[in-house]
């Protein structure tokens, strides 16, 4: 009797199962080519770390295609050198937008990337009032 009442729920699981796999849809395709993730993160620097002036060094990583739960997205790592403290961070981009930030953990590979200097934008100069 057991026998038949397991086989049963693992007919009934299989057939519930099909349906969800039937019924998938998936997600709207992303803007799938690679953004200017430099710039990206440059112009947005300061909503990502509000302290700007405490960050010290910033250096980038590459840039690569993961799944996020947003989507298919690209990912690029920062590390900076908060006054001798290393710390890394992962952003992911969708369609010129960063969706996401975090501290990196393991599963986004950050301590496997190469990183460059990361170049901030100057803020325009203030226009100095000619001598009179």
């Amino acid at each position: 009797m057991r026998a038949q009442v397991l086989a049963l729920a693992l007919i009934l699981g299989g057939c519930s199962a099909s349906e969800l796999v039937q019924n998938w849809t998936s997600p709207p395709e992303a803007d799938l080519s690679q953004p200017n993730y430099r710039r990206i993160v440059a112009d947005n620097i300061k909503a990502i770390f509000p302290n700007q002036p405490l960050l010290g060094e910033l250096e980038i990583s590459g840039v690569r295609m993961v799944d996020h739960l947003k989507g298919a997205a690209w990912l690029t790592c920062l590390k900076l050198d908060a006054h001798g403290n290393p710390q890394i961070y992962a952003i992911f981009i969708q369609a010129d937008k960063i969706i996401d930030q975090r501290a990196g953990i393991v599963i986004d590979q950050c301590y496997k990337e190469t990183y460059s200097p990361l170049e901030l934008p100057t803020p325009a100069a203030a226009k100095k009032k000619p001598a009179t």
